[in-house]
């Protein structure tokens, strides 16, 4: 039923719900292409006519944009969307308005699960939604960002904490990196030779820079202090994480590209260093006494783990900027474990830890079952560590051969099987962590008698019935 409620949460609840479903979609999608990668004959073996719409090429994309726009992006919007009265002391600008934008949001997403299987596609990395879908997607940037700045312009708390700087410059800086790197005046969405993959990839990498670096350290400094109950350590260097680090050309080292463009975004890369270590001198000073809380809350057990990965994230992301070392690895399946570790085990681990927080509060329950939740924790944390290893361990092998000249290329591909076949077994570990999570999601929504209120911390402990 077409519903735009006005009751206080009502949006941001649905925003969780839809994010769990499209993580289980392109979850699915991605098990089936570790498969083929793993087991081809398995592709060989499907009937004719359904070959073209499970093609490699057409089903990674489905994966990439329902993770990146279904996923992570509708619990990013849930979870500022709860946050937002509570750190400006009002009620959120317009829930109706925010119901709309979750129509919308779903009506996107749903054209991309049809149209990219399909093959109507633009052709560009993280670019490859087709233009009505663009502007549909600006539509929904720009509805959420006058929801963000219209509650802080009727904000009652005088100081604005850093979290709502965050989730202002977020929307309103991705929304044009996406019109530019899209071009959505032109629907082909493309430019002309070379300047093409240059804007593609100051695009792809700034999708993570504007929004789910930016947003995430917002929902970070939420959370760190709410799981913590304690203070953050210092608002004024949480206020270095605003200046993302504007970059993108190091994905291209050794192409046609400028020198001086390359050299430029190199040094870019290195100063990305400067918002990282703020942000981990914050953490880890926050964190001191309460670091024996992980162990029984999983919701803060997600998030401590996830900004260790997304240390480790900005690590590899510096070194891979040095055109030695991306010359070793470009290419070869260490990038995409580090793409993994950056959307999976950084920013993903944080929005489960917004779910385990949020979700509670939001049905006035506690979690169904605090087993499924260490489940889900250890599946997944255990699952996603095969999952980027064996994928570290297979690139660096591959760009080993690459370089030597002599040794055959199938000899490579024959080489990386074991590590496809961790890769797969890693992704299901993960997977059922993934069910676990969205099981005891349902079960707790689906409860009968709501309880009383519940504080954050007590709800994100769980408690009914194991």
């Amino acid at each position: 039923m077409l519903t735009l409620s006005a009751e206080p949460g009502s949006a941001s609840r649905r925003f969780f719900y839809s994010a769990i479903f499209w993580l289980i979609v392109p979850g699915i999608i991605g098990l089936t292409l570790a498969t083929f990668l793993y087991v081809p004959s398995v592709y060989d073996s499907l009937p004719l006519t359904l070959k073209p719409y499970l093609s490699f090429g057409r089903i990674r994309p489905a994966h990439v944009n329902l993770m990146i726009f279904g996923w992570l992006s509708q619990a990013y919007a849930g979870g500022i969307l709860f946050i937002l009265p509570r750190i400006t002391r009002a009620r959120l600008f317009s829930e109706r308005l925010a119901h709309a934008n979750w129509w919308l949001w779903n009506l996107m997403i749903a054209g991309a699960a049809i149209t990219l299987p399909l093959g109507l596609t633009q052709g560009r990395e993280y670019a490859e939604m087709i233009w009505p879908l663009d502007l549909l997607l600006i539509v929904n940037w720009v509805l959420l960002a006058i929801n963000i700045w219209g509650t802080f312009a009727r904000r009652e708390e005088p100081k604005v904490y850093v979290s709502l700087w965050n989730f202002m410059a977020a929307t309103i800086i991705f929304a044009g990196v996406y019109a530019v790197g899209n071009k959505i005046w032109d629907p082909s969405g493309a430019y002309t030779g070379m300047n093409d993959n240059i804007v593609n990839y100051f695009y792809v990498h700034n999708l993570f820079n504007s929004w789910f670096t930016t947003a995430g350290l917002g929902l970070a400094f939420y959370l760190l202090p709410k799981l913590t109950d304690k203070p953050l350590y210092s608002h004024r260097l949480a206020l270095w994480g605003l200046w993302s680090v504007w970059t993108g050309q190091h994905h291209q080292l050794y192409s046609p590209a400028p020198d001086w463009l390359e050299y430029l975004t190199i040094v870019f890369s290195i100063l990305a260093a400067v918002p990282t270590i703020a942000f981990m001198v914050n953490f880890f000073m926050t964190m001191r006494g309460r670091w024996g809380r992980a162990a029984e809350d999983v919701a803060l057990r997600f998030l401590v783990t996830g900004a260790l990965f997304w240390a480790f994230t900005c690590v590899q992301g510096v070194a891979q900027s040095f055109r030695t070392f991306s010359m070793y690895v470009h290419f070869t399946n260490w990038v995409i474990g580090h793409s993994h570790l950056a959307f999976v085990a950084d920013y993903s681990f944080w929005a489960f830890s917004l779910i385990y927080l949020m979700i509670p509060v939001l049905v006035r329950r506690p979690m169904y079952s605090r087993k499924l939740m260490e489940w889900h924790y250890w599946l997944t944390t255990v699952g996603m560590t095969i999952f980027m290893v064996s994928l570290w361990i297979g690139g660096l092998i591959q760009g080993q051969n690459w370089l030597t000249y002599s040794t055959p290329f199938i000899e490579t591909v024959k080489s990386m099987q074991p590590y496809f076949a961790l890769r797969l077994v890693g992704g299901l570990m993960a997977g059922v962590g993934v069910l676990c999570m969205a099981y005891n999601v349902w079960q707790t929504a689906r409860q009968p008698a709501p309880a009383p209120a519940l504080s954050p911390a007590a709800a994100a402990s769980g408690g009914g019935g194991e």
